[in-house]
């Protein structure tokens, strides 16, 4: 019975993922703006990539306080999670770290594009 009910869940879920595949408005990979960023050669280019950055930026800075509020509930109620409190205290903080890192690295790569494309006619 138990393998029926795996095999059922399992097929639903390779369906689902199927459906989930489509070719609507789908962000471009990262492969894409590499790419993107070796070849640009316009002032649009330019500034598609800073508002890229931006976004990327943006996107960062809120995982970092998604983080920043995980922390502080690790902080309030130490005693309810037992002797991983430490790690997982550790871990969270330097998640806040790298991700403000990452964000601030992704707002000057924003102002490189626009510098860039401030200097071209």
């Amino acid at each position: 019975m138990n393998m029926i009910k795996l095999a059922s869940i399992l097929l639903i879920a390779a369906a689902l993922a199927a459906c989930a595949t489509g070719t609507g408005n789908v962000a471009p990979t990262p492969h894409a703006w590499a790419k993107e960023a070796q070849t640009a050669d316009s002032r649009d280019a330019h500034l598609r990539l800073a508002a890229h950055y931006d976004e990327v930026a943006k996107n960062m800075e809120a995982n970092a306080l998604e983080e920043q509020e995980i922390l502080a509930e690790y902080l309030a109620r130490p005693w309810k999670y037992g002797k991983k409190i430490q790690d997982m205290q550790a871990q969270a903080s330097a998640m806040i770290r790298d991700l403000q890192a990452s964000a601030a690295e992704s707002r000057k790569l924003a102002e490189y594009h626009r510098q860039i494309a401030a200097e071209l006619p």
